[in-house]
């Protein structure tokens, strides 16, 4: 799977027709499996949509070379070919509806309805995740690949990949319940696990091996013979639907030959279930086409984002401009020691969550300084500074001591240990003092706030002391009423 790129590289730089034929085995099943879904179980189309993603791989190898997961890449390229091929498929039926009237034949083959209800829109919820979480659900789910597995490919260590796989798993289930569709993240995981994987026609695989192997040339030689193997089967459809019309122009023709010297045989009239077919087949296309412009729409939004985020990196790289705030003057008046001494310390725990985060996703390695943790794509969305203090300077080694100092000479420690984080031993404020009274009761206060509202209609009592007669123990309502009283007092201005 690591090493998909090289056999690219392979086939771009030399026409290696033996590395394409190996990456035709290795994701036909994937592509297959994709199509089969995209195009309501038509084993014909899947094929076509098949040879197409593949005649695209082809024509595009040294670009596709430098894709991180060629799975991801594999999924949207299914999805074009897929709308592409029912476009051209639903026009082509609208043709043939004009001299032979076509039956739609119920697929056979039936899963259990859950599955029945998620399979049509599985895709088109998949194509709206990220990359990342795009390649690690068609890892996971489609090809059934370990955890371990799907690090490598991602670059990441096995419990990063499996963090990332249920994260995407739980995106997944939020664009399913968009489109009707409730699971859990759980459910839906183990509906799609259990579900076989979908092994594309021995056909079609040896058929594009053999294209591989017979073509000679430099250039796209390949793509050339991938792309008339492709046009076979439709070109034979049309000479089968030439055929069906001039049978039926002859039987008509002789018919008015035999009634001639009567009259002239009159047009038949319209059948309505041709009438109603014609109707469907153009709701599909304008509904394909729909789906084509907002796919489209979307790539212009995204080329857009990107060449903003890229000016705007270009303007923080030209202006050295960090994330971690580090001003040159203590910025702490007005807080009294033992706040300064907490806000630092929570501070130092989110440097300290972050840069183990960035140890687990990044196979061990450290993070090289704290700039790295901190900004819009980072842990950490901004790290302020409130006493003048400069976190430049902090260890990124895991498990190290974390320590800073203010303009005004206060250090604070913290020690993912514990032996050496700083203790505030500064008395607290009244305010502080009050707030912790809060704190102990809070479980108790949500409990009667809760009470409140299932007996008022879900309405929110007017004033605290509505409160009073909900909460279970009447020691949490006193405890509460002291709390309150003890926040009115260190509000209340000294004189």
């Amino acid at each position: 799977m690591n090493d998909d790129a090289a056999l690219l590289r392979r086939y771009a730089e030399d026409r290696s027709e033996v590395a394409f034929a190996e990456l035709v085995r290795r994701h036909v099943d994937l592509v297959y499996g994709a199509a089969f879904r995209r195009t309501g179980g038509d084993a014909h189309r899947a094929a076509d949509v098949a040879q197409q993603v593949f005649a695209t791989l082809a024509r595009n190898a040294r670009r596709l070379s430098r894709h991180t997961v060629l799975q991801a890449w594999f999924h949207t390229a299914t999805r074009n070919a897929s709308l592409n091929l029912m476009i051209s498929e639903n026009r082509r039926k609208i043709r043939e509806s004009k001299a032979v009237t076509v039956e739609a034949t119920a697929s056979g083959g039936a899963s259990s309805p859950d599955w029945e209800g998620i399979k049509p829109i599985l895709d088109g919820a998949i194509d709206e995740l990220p990359e990342p979480d795009r390649a690690a659900i068609v890892l996971r789910f489609f090809e059934h690949r370990e955890f371990s597995e799907i690090g490598a490919a991602l670059r990441v260590s096995t419990d990063a990949a499996r963090m990332r796989t249920e994260r995407a798993l739980e995106k997944l289930r939020a664009l399913l319940a968009r489109r009707g569709v409730t699971s859990t993240a759980a459910a839906l995981g183990a509906m799609a696990a259990n579900q076989p994987l979908m092994s594309a026609p021995a056909g079609i695989t040896s058929a594009l091996v053999s294209a591989a192997s017979a073509g000679s040339a430099a250039g796209a030689g390949l793509g050339a013979h991938i792309i008339s193997f492709m046009t076979t089967k439709i070109v034979s459809i049309a000479v089968v639907t030439g055929v069906l019309a001039l049978a039926v122009g002859i039987y008509l023709g002789r018919a008015g030959y035999a009634s001639a010297t009567v009259t002239r045989p009159q047009p038949a009239p319209e059948n309505p279930a041709q009438s109603r077919t014609i109707a469907s087949l153009r709701q599909s296309y304008a509904a394909l086409q729909a789906e084509i412009d907002r796919v489209d729409a979307v790539i212009v939004e995204l080329d857009a984002e990107n060449a903003r985020l890229n000016t705007n990196y270009a303007k923080l790289a030209a202006a050295k401009v960090s994330p971690v705030a580090t001003p040159s003057k203590n910025l702490s008046i007005g807080l009294t020691p033992r706040e300064l001494k907490k806000s630092i310390l929570n501070n130092l725990r989110q440097v300290d969550a972050a840069r183990k985060q960035y140890k687990l996703e990044n196979n061990g390695s450290d993070p090289a300084t704290v700039e790295v943790l901190v900004g819009d794509n980072g842990y950490i969305r901004r790290l302020q500074t409130v006493g003048g203090e400069d976190y430049s300077g902090v260890s990124m080694a895991a498990g190290q001591v974390l320590s800073v100092t203010t303009p005004d000479g206060t250090v604070v420690k913290y020690d993912p240990s514990g032996s050496e984080t700083t203790q505030i031993t500064d008395p607290p404020t009244a305010m502080e003092l009050a707030q912790e009274q809060m704190q102990k009761v809070g479980p108790a206060v949500n409990q009667a706030l809760t009470a409140y509202r299932a007996a008022n209609q879900g309405q929110n009592p007017p004033n605290p002391d509505a409160l009073t007669t909900y909460f279970a123990d009447p020691q949490d309502a006193a405890a509460f009423a002291q709390a309150r009283e003890a926040i009115n007092a260190a509000r209340a201005p000294k004189h």
